[in-house]
């Protein structure tokens, strides 16, 4: 789940700014940001406490430390946090939505899909609890009521992510033709979208379509550098084209990966033959 920081993290070019300003003073929620942006979270922690000790009514710095407690699966912690934000701030619906993901993860449905239900009508005019919603009722079998959920945010937003979840929710159905343009819709939006782009792969190959799955494969490559599945599928791919140098190239990218993955060793060793062939 994304559970995005209140503000837009700072980075450290940033941060050495606001220290050479001298009308900026740093403060510690500015490099709890910054440490939380380079995934020091040990030392984010530290930072947030420190700022809610001078300030306990810093609520970005509550979220923040609430979204690592979270993350952490400390689900305790976080809850406090989010708790003390609404006690301010009772139509926070990110802070609902993320309340909501806990309760799910403790296998509290009930209490999950009310406070995406609040979410909702806290922020009636923001797409993103409407897509978790969504996301909710789709992995509860609730299919016609999580499209409506989709529909609703996508009324109100464009975003790839949504399109994604739509997608999966079609292609769940059997619906391939409503999958494909939902992902490719995604795709339209944020061309890195990659998990509606391997989808998208997934479909050409289903339907013969060889050369699409390549252009979408080979993209997810620069991507995804480390999905040894899509090198194995584009030496599939190059193998069933007569083109062996390139797929023991793809073969042996997947073999550095996942060095165990199944079926490589016997690719390579196929691959390694017909090149004998051609070389006689």
């Amino acid at each position: 789940m994304t559970r995005r920081l209140w503000l837009p993290l700072l980075s450290w070019a940033l941060l050495l700014g606001l220290g050479a300003c001298a009308s900026r003073q740093v403060t510690p929620y500015d490099l709890g940001v910054a440490l939380q942006d380079r995934g020091d979270l040990p030392a984010a922690i530290e930072h947030y406490k420190e700022e809610l000790a001078l300030h306990p009514d810093h609520l970005r710095a509550r979220f923040n430390l609430a979204v690592i407690y979270h993350d952490q699966h400390k689900y305790s912690a976080a809850r406090e946090q989010y708790a003390y934000i609404l006690g301010y701030y009772p139509q926070h619906a990110r802070s609902l939505v993320n309340l909501a993901d806990i309760a799910q993860a403790e296998g509290d449905l009930e209490q999950a899909q009310r406070l995406l239900l609040q979410a909702v009508a806290a922020e009636p005019d923001r797409a993103y609890p409407a897509s978790f919603l969504g996301r909710f009722l789709h992995q509860q079998g609730q299919l016609g009521a999580a499209q409506t959920a989709y529909e609703r945010a996508l009324a109100i937003e464009e975003d790839a992510e949504t399109r994604y979840r739509f997608g999966m929710l079609w292609l769940q159905q059997g619906q391939i033709s409503e999958a494909h343009k939902q992902f490719a819709k995604a795709v339209a939006r944020d061309p890195n979208e990659v998990k509606s782009l391997y989808q998208l792969a997934l479909l050409a190959l289903q339907s013969g379509e060889d050369t699409q799955a390549i252009h979408y494969l080979r993209r997810l490559t620069f991507l995804t550098p480390r999905r040894a599945e899509v090198f194995m599928r584009l030496g599939k791919l190059y193998l069933q084209r007569g083109q062996f140098a390139t797929a023991a190239l793809y073969f042996w990218e997947a073999r550095d990966l996942q060095p165990d993955l199944p079926e490589v060793q016997q690719l390579l060793q196929q691959v390694y033959e017909a090149l004998q062939q051609e070389q006689r």
